[in-house]
């Protein structure tokens, strides 16, 4: 079956080019210019994922996403942002968002994390949340699982769901090299082809390191090692 996407946003111009951007895809594709045409579609169509600008004029991107959630708990949302809004992005990502995107986004990063969605969609599996320890040190870096918080040199980092359960993962298996196809399994617990796996892997990990890693391009915590795997590697103590 097709996926069904809503994009929520009061821009014409970003909405048509998202709007020929999934059709290309092959998506069903459809249009809200505010949130309250959003919540008029909602109340007789079913979406599986839908992007939603987090700043508009009647009903906020935030107050659509309650509205999902209460209505059609099994949409994913996406949430689209601009930089400075960042934190309210976050927010509602603790609150069930799936993802934000920060405008202007990357199309591949775009087609990515809608892939993503729809695959947690279709799968509808539980995360692991990890062993049953409530947490995880290793030096400077902390992971609490109990707040679903990572701590890195006394900061605390505003990672996403997905950011999260990547680093809990790669955590819990340290200076082991981990290929895309099992880390996608463990943290979204669904199948991929490696193409789709690396793809998907990949976006995340980039994500990951510009808030974790002091210099992103020559990371220390999460290492790229051959056939496109990955590692954690801990802190010298």
């Amino acid at each position: 079956m097709v996926a069904h996407i809503l994009i929520v946003d009061d821009e014409d111009t970003l909405r048509h080019f998202l709007r020929l951007t999934l059709e290309d895809e092959g998506y069903r594709v459809s249009e809200a210019a505010d949130g309250q045409i959003a919540l008029d579609l909602l109340a007789h169509e079913t979406f599986d994922l839908a992007l939603v600008d987090l700043r508009m004029a009647d009903v906020d991107g935030l107050e659509v996403m309650r509205q999902f959630r209460q209505r059609s708990p099994e949409t994913q949302i996406i949430i689209l942002t601009a930089y400075a809004s960042v934190p309210s992005a976050v927010e509602a990502l603790r609150h069930g968002a799936h993802d934000y995107l920060t405008k202007p986004f990357n199309t591949d990063e775009l087609l990515t994390s809608v892939a993503d969605g729809l695959a947690r969609r279709r799968a509808q599996t539980p995360v692991p949340t990890g062993p049953r320890q409530t947490r995880l040190v290793y030096g400077d870096l902390i992971l609490d699982y109990g707040l679903r918080q990572a701590i890195c040199q006394g900061q605390s980092l505003d990672l996403t769901p997905t950011e999260f359960d990547l680093l809990a993962c790669l955590m819990e298996s340290p200076n082991v090299a981990l290929d895309s196809v099992t880390v996608l399994r463990r943290i979204r617990g669904y199948e991929a082809t490696e193409s789709e796996a690396r793809a998907i892997v990949r976006v995340h990990v980039h994500r990951l390191r510009q808030k974790l890693e002091p210099d992103p391009a020559n990371p220390r915590y999460v290492i790229t090692v051959a056939g496109g795997r990955y590692v954690f590697t801990p802190p010298v103590e």
